[in-house]
């Protein structure tokens, strides 16, 4: 495939994604791997000739140089196309509506579907987006493409690309890794590698995603389980104290772990009988 040269194209115009190659560019970034990541021996030079594709909202598919992604709202952006389950694997696509935006997060795997429950939950992310940009770039005679798992923005502003360790494995391959960060350092990105959570905390962050959405008239209520909460106690007992009855006061604790207003140990099994306490 051959690019043609330009600082930054827009991509489309003409339908298909065979104009979307026709249509990328050539750009250059600076190799200067970032340290926060994991130790690793890369391809010299992989990164350079990196062409990075996104889509904004109702608009084009873009293909630009990194340095042009520099202050891309992509957390905000869908996935450059329909994710698509891995060749010859059984793969789930599921799309999550974001609890605090008007935003649908369309994940192309129950991997990149747990860390979206974990980063809707956690309160340091203001913005999240699964695949929104997708690197191409030559090695070794051929094409590579990856797509980064997520793009995010935490509440001070600062913008990460979030990468999934594979199951049983240290981290991504090094090859990749260092596109990644040379990719980063000219956008401005921060590069993470993460696992999805596990165990007992996954368990409890599925069960209390069911009650991520507020619901009218919860003011009144709410303030009298955060009194009855200000010493940790079961959910069970916290909600007799507080006076209510009890299938709605549990509905509405539930709502109130979720949005952090009440606190509990995410070790424990979240059972009726959980510990929780005012935040």
């Amino acid at each position: 495939m051959r690019f043609r040269h330009s600082v930054c194209a827009r991509a489309a115009d003409a339908p298909g994604r065979a104009a979307v190659r026709r249509r990328a560019v050539v750009c250059v970034s600076t190799v200067n791997a970032s340290g926060a990541l994991l130790d690793g021996k890369g391809v010299p030079g992989a990164g350079q000739g990196v062409v990075a594709l996104y889509r904004e909202p109702y608009g084009p598919v873009r293909a630009c140089s990194a340095a042009a992604l520099r202050g891309v709202a992509l957390e905000e952006f869908g996935p450059v196309s329909e994710p698509v389950p891995y060749r010859g694997r059984k793969g789930i696509i599921t799309y999550w509506p974001v609890a605090t935006r008007e935003q649908t997060v369309v994940c192309g795997s129950l991997r990149q579907w747990r860390l979206a429950v974990e980063l809707d939950f956690e309160p340091s992310w203001a913005a999240f987006s699964a695949g929104p940009v997708e690197l191409r770039w030559r090695a070794g005679g051929r094409e590579r493409r990856w797509r980064p798992d997520f793009a995010a923005r935490t509440t001070n502003g600062t913008r990460e690309v979030l990468v999934l360790k594979p199951p049983g494995a240290e981290g991504v391959p090094s090859s990749r890794l260092q596109v990644l960060e040379e990719v980063a350092r000219e956008a401005g990105w921060r590069v993470r590698q993460v696992r999805e959570p596990s165990g007992m905390r996954r368990r409890n962050l599925t069960w209390l995603a069911g009650y991520r959405f507020p619901s009218a008239g919860e003011e009144g209520p709410g303030r009298a389980l955060l009194e009855a909460f200000r010493s940790p106690m079961g959910l069970r007992a916290g909600v007799a104290t507080s006076g209510l009855d009890e299938l709605t006061g549990l509905d509405l604790a539930y709502r109130m772990l979720w949005q952090r207003r009440l606190l509990f140990d995410s070790a424990q099994p979240l059972l009726p009988d959980a510990a929780a306490w005012t935040a």
